[in-house]
């Protein structure tokens, strides 16, 4: 059963994805979990990381209001940020260090992004080139920002993920990405060292297991597959609990732009704060300072 669970989640396997999404994506996405349960976290049941991809200007002028939001719910969360818009907007992001979240490097211009560097794929570049974005956000967060980064994130992780990263990352002084999708990883979602480099997986959505379980795909500006009201919150209670029943790692990503202002964003945050005696919600930096206290920094 395992590897066959494995072996679905693989590019291969598209010929099966359909109708494992039609008919069983909660079930197999238990039967997924399952495989990378560790049996506490922290002292709870299960492990959440809620980070925010800010791709966009519009990501970056709503940041303001989701550090409000995370902090009148007590929640930590960590902010995958380009170098280009840290530059141009150093306030917004000093008031995600002020408020004790964490900065993922998300590379200088986030190669193939439309509007600020559309005419490249980050996985197309040569090692060089890599490296030079990585490097170039790294020392533009220490410039600007007075803080270094140990953490990093591929731009569009899905489309774009390279193994190569992980050498540079190693290089360059980093001690963990999050980079690629739960169901095409061996650890069956949980975290796991590639080359040195400690990887968080993106968790599939509970309809959707093969994709991620994020506002892209969810919501009006992208595939728009959960945009009913009230919709995206239910699947993100669901994709919880099947974290908390099988004692397992989510890790889910949105835009801020996205979420400002949605009330099922409000709504999800309650839920995370009331479930903090079973959830352990946290930046990618605890988890991983804890996993390597535990796990002697092996998956």
């Amino acid at each position: 059963m395992k590897k066959f669970v494995f072996w679905l989640g693989q590019r291969k396997s598209k010929v099966f994805r359909h109708p494992v999404t039609i008919l069983a994506p909660q079930i197999f996405l238990k039967a997924f979990c399952e495989k990378g349960a560790v049996k506490e976290w922290n002292g709870r049941k299960a492990c959440l990381v809620l980070s925010f991809d800010c791709d966009y200007a519009e990501d970056v002028q709503a940041i303001p209001e989701i550090v409000r939001l995370l902090a009148s719910y007590s929640v930590k969360a960590s902010f995958a940020s380009i170098g280009k818009l840290i530059e141009s907007y150093p306030r917004e992001h000093e008031l995600v260090i002020k408020g004790g979240h964490e900065i993922l490097n998300h590379t200088y211009t986030h190669p193939n992004n439309e509007v600020l560097n559309p005419n490249q794929r980050f996985n197309e570049l040569t090692i060089d080139e890599q490296r030079g974005e990585v490097d170039k956000c790294h020392k533009i967060c220490q410039n600007i920002l007075g803080y270094t980064p140990v953490g990093f994130r591929i731009p569009h992780f899905g489309a774009l993920y390279t193994e190569t990263i992980y050498g540079i990352l190693q290089e360059l002084g980093y001690r963990y990405s999050s980079s690629t999708m739960a169901t095409r990883t061996p650890g069956f979602g949980a975290p796991f060292m590639k080359e040195g480099i400690l990887e968080f997986p993106v968790s599939g959505c509970p309809q959707h297991p093969f994709g991620v379980f994020d506002t892209w795909h969810s919501l009006d500006r992208g595939g728009g597959k959960h945009r009913r009201k009230g919709q995206f919150y239910k699947l993100f209670c669901q994709l919880m609990d099947i974290g908390i029943e099988t004692n397992s790692f989510t890790n889910v990503y949105f835009d801020p732009q996205d979420v400002a202002g949605l009330d099922d964003f409000s709504h999800l945050l309650a839920y995370i704060q009331n479930r903090q005696g079973d959830i352990w919600v946290a930046t990618y930096r605890e988890v991983a300072d804890w996993w390597a206290q535990t796990r002697g920094g092996k998956n």
